[in-house]
C-alpha cells in the first residue's frame, strides 16, 4: 500500500508592499502569491508516536520545525494526544529565502494528517490553525494564485480581467543566493508606506511589463540588497540577461526574474553564478 504523501510547493512574491505597523506588532502587507512548481514533498503513516524525518540533516526535527507543530497543533485541536504519524519530508525548496518553504510545509502537514488521522476538520478552523504557525501558511492549503492583504493571511483569488484564475503568461527564473536573510532584520530596516500605493493585483493581472517595472515592486528589496550585494548581483544578473522585470521575493534572498521568449529565460538561468540555487518556470498551460 503506498505512503500517502503530499508537494509543498514554494511561492513567490510578484510585489510586496509594507503598508503600516499595528498595534499587534505586526504589518499590515500588500503582495501577490504565486506558485511554483518547485516543491518539497512530505509522506506519512500512522504511528504510535509522532516523528520527522528529513532529507537535509540541517533542518531540525523537533518542535522547532513548522511540520511538528503543524501536527502538535491539529493533535490539540482533535483533544486526541495519542495519534502520532512518522513523517518523512524531502527538502528540495531553500529555506530563509522568501519561497515560504516552512510554510508550505506546513500547509502539507495539516492537510496530510487531517486524512492520515481521518479527522473531519472544518476549513474556516484549519485555516485558523494554519495562520497560528505563520502569515504564510493560509496560502498553501489552497495554493492558488492569491492577492494577500492584512499580515498576508487575507486572501482573495487572483483573476484576469475576465473572471477566470490568472495564469502567469511569462517564463520565470528563480535565483537564490546562498545566504540567509533575517525576517526581523528585514522588517526592522524599512519604513512602512501607507501613502497612495499602486493597486498591485491590478498590475500583475495586466500582463503589462512596462507597469510590472513600475508597480510590481518589493519594499524590501533596496535595504536588503544594501546589506546583502549579492541579491543585488543576482536580480542585476537576470536583467542583463534579459528580463522584462526582476523583483525580490518576499524578504529574499531569492529574486524572480520575468522572460517573454524560452530561450532568453533558459540562458539566463544558465548564466547565473554557481553559487546561487535555480528554478525555471514554463508558463502555464505550456
Amino acid at each position: 500500500m503506498p505512503v500517502p504523501a503530499r508537494l509543498a510547493p514554494a511561492k513567490v512574491n510578484l510585489g510586496l508592499y509594507v503598508l503600516r505597523r499595528r498595534p499587534d506588532g505586526y504589518h499590515d502587507l500588500s503582495t501577490v502569491f504565486l506558485p511554483l512548481g518547485w516543491a518539497d514533498r512530505l509522506s506519512g503513516r500512522r504511528a504510535d508516536e509522532l516523528v520527522l524525518t528529513t532529507t537535509d540533516p540541517g533542518l531540525p526535527t523537533d518542535g522547532s520545525n513548522l511540520v511538528v507543530r503543524a501536527a502538535l497543533a491539529l493533535r490539540q485541536w482533535a483533544g486526541n494526544p495519542a495519534l502520532g504519524a512518522a513523517l518523512h519530508l524531502e527538502k528540495r525548496v531553500p529555506y530563509g529565502a522568501g519561497l515560504g518553504g516552512g510554510s508550505s510545509d506546513a500547509a502539507a502537514a495539516l492537510r496530510l494528517l487531517t486524512g492520515l488521522w481521518s479527522l473531519d476538520v472544518p476549513e474556516a478552523d484549519l485555516h485558523a490553525l494554519a495562520l497560528g504557525l505563520g502569515s504564510d501558511v493560509p496560502f498553501f492549503l489552497d495554493g492558488v494564485p492569491a492577492y494577500g492583504t492584512g499580515r498576508g493571511e487575507h486572501l482573495d483569488p487572483l483573476l484576469d480581467p475576465d473572471g477566470q484564475p490568472y495564469r502567469c503568461p511569462f517564463w520565470l527564473v528563480v535565483a537564490v543566493p546562498d545566504i540567509h536573510v533575517s525576517t526581523a532584520e528585514a522588517f526592522a530596516s524599512i519604513t512602512p508606506d501607507d501613502g497612495s500605493r499602486p493597486d498591485l493585483a491590478a498590475a500583475v493581472v495586466s500582463n503589462d511589463l512596462v507597469r510590472w517595472r513600475a508597480e510590481v515592486t518589493n519594499d524590501f528589496q533596496g535595504p536588503v540588497e544594501a546589506t546583502h550585494p549579492e541579491i543585488r548581483a543576482a536580480r542585476e544578473a537576470l536583467l542583463d540577461a534579459g528580463a522584462g522585470h526582476a523583483v525580490l521575493s518576499g524578504t529574499g534572498a531569492a529574486v524572480v526574474g520575468v522572460f517573454e521568449a524560452e530561450d532568453t529565460a533558459v540562458e539566463a538561468a544558465e548564466a547565473l553564478p554557481a553559487t546561487c540555487r535555480v528554478w525555471t518556470e514554463l508558463p502555464e498551460g505550456e
